[in-house]
């Protein structure tokens, strides 16, 4: 009888929460070997190929740039297939290239298996779909469903130390082929439960009516009839493309991401450079993500509630002040400040990011209109590692290319309080 109701109760949960729970966790294992844990590789991978910061940082910036290239048709095959497939190929092809990735043994080698197996199947398999879905299956709480969905990223701050103790124990190879085979049996069976529409299984968003029992294994494409119309703007790829709001988010999310993007992957390179052991550094780099949990549910929660503009522009304002706090870094109890500020206005921008796009345009072409934007944003993150990078090996200091960045996040801000949402004519 107990286990009947237990069962009773996990039906009567409405699906869009198991979509978020499955972003939540594929985000968290992502991040944890990808956006965070690839910067406890930089240094022994520096070492290995006897290469510069400046020449490794360009593989990571091209494949941001792949990353912002490949996003229009990323969004556009999530958009026309759903995301649970084109999560199954791309985690595919991600779990095979950290694999793969322990075995070259070149430099020329790990930048064809980084960029064209890593790389594109995170942003294919991960990236994309994982915040597409949920997005499709919330409006009115689509807020605080992505904040729990891109917690999943500050999660995976935990996998970092993790993975610097291994790097340090078993050496990078190994713990590279480790990485793959956890991704594969994590990631993979996840990536079932994801659904495209609650309109395609005889549901709305938020789960407010249930038209019709969602039927066979969930493939059914078909819409029903009696589709409900919801109080929600719905932009096209092109009525958005002609709008000058689209642009200007463009511009205000790529000159968050010369922060994003440099600070990732020169964090824990940084730390070390101020004298703190490799492991501490990956242990920062981990409570950074941890404490970015507060900002992606917080500033979620915000975004059901005021103008998301000034949500925006707040949490950008938040990873400004973090960056300036670390160019004045010395001592390691100064780093505490750093991933308060920072921790908070990352995590905080990369879900009010999403919930901007779709706040603005709406769910009819959201992956679409999501990629087409990353590939005009994607300056600030092909530009901020490479720029970082040189900075250092030109001047043996990060504190020029940080102090950049915190005057482009201050500038960014302003910005963004005055994008307003477009008219639809």
């Amino acid at each position: 009888m107990n286990n009947w109701l237990k069962i009773s109760r996990l039906r009567t949960i409405y699906y869009g929460w198991w979509i978020v729970l499955a972003s939540m966790v594929v985000l968290g294992v992502g991040a944890g070997c990808y956006w965070l844990g690839f910067g406890v590789f930089f240094l022994p991978l520096a070492t290995e190929f006897a290469t510069s910061r400046t020449r490794l940082s360009f593989a990571v910036s091209i494949a941001q740039m792949e990353g912002g290239l490949l996003g229009p048709i990323d969004g556009y095959l999530v958009d026309r297939f759903g995301p649970r497939k084109m999560m199954f190929i791309g985690v595919g092809m991600m779990g095979l290239g950290f694999i793969w990735m322990s075995q070259v043994q070149s430099l020329f080698m790990f930048y064809v298996v980084y960029l064209a197996f890593i790389s594109f199947g995170m942003s294919l398999g991960i990236r994309v779909p994982a915040l597409v879905a949920p997005t499709n299956w919330f409006v009115k709480k689509r807020g605080i469903a992505l904040g729990f969905a891109t917690s999943g990223v500050g999660l995976g701050g935990i996998l970092v130390p993790i993975i610097g103790w291994l790097v340090v124990t078993v050496e990078w190879r190994v713990t590279a082929a480790l990485v793959g085979v956890l991704i594969l049996f994590v990631c993979l069976p996840l990536a079932g439960v994801m659904r495209h529409r609650p309109e395609h299984y005889g549901m709305v968003p938020d789960g407010n009516i249930d038209l019709e029992e969602a039927h066979n294994d969930g493939g059914s494409e078909s819409i029903p009839d009696s589709e409900m119309v919801l109080d929600e703007v719905e932009f096209s790829m092109r009525e958005a493309l002609m709008t000058p709001v689209f642009w200007f988010l463009s511009i205000v999310f790529g000159l968050r991401q010369l922060i994003i993007g440099a600070v990732g992957l020169h964090q824990v390179p940084f730390v070390v450079d101020i004298g703190i052991s490799s492991q501490i550094a990956a242990t920062v780099l981990g409570m950074t993500a941890i404490t970015s949990i507060i900002g992606r549910l917080g500033f979620g929660w915000m975004g059901d509630r005021i103008p998301t503009r000034y949500v925006m522009a707040l949490s950008i304002a938040c990873a400004a002040l973090g960056v300036l706090i670390l160019a004045y870094s010395t001592e390691w109890w100064h780093l505490m400040f750093f991933v308060l500020t920072y921790g908070i206005g990352w995590g905080g921008g990369a879900t009010t990011m999403s919930v901007v796009r779709a706040d603005y345009f709406g769910r009819r072409a959201f992956g679409t209109i999501s990629g087409l934007m990353d590939a005009v944003q994607m300056f600030g993150l092909v530009l901020g590692p490479v720029f970082a990078g040189w900075v250092y090996d030109t001047y043996e200091s990060y504190y020029f290319a940080f102090m950049i960045f915190a005057a482009s996040g201050l500038i960014a801000a302003i910005m963004m309080v005055f994008v307003r949402p477009p008219i639809k004519v």
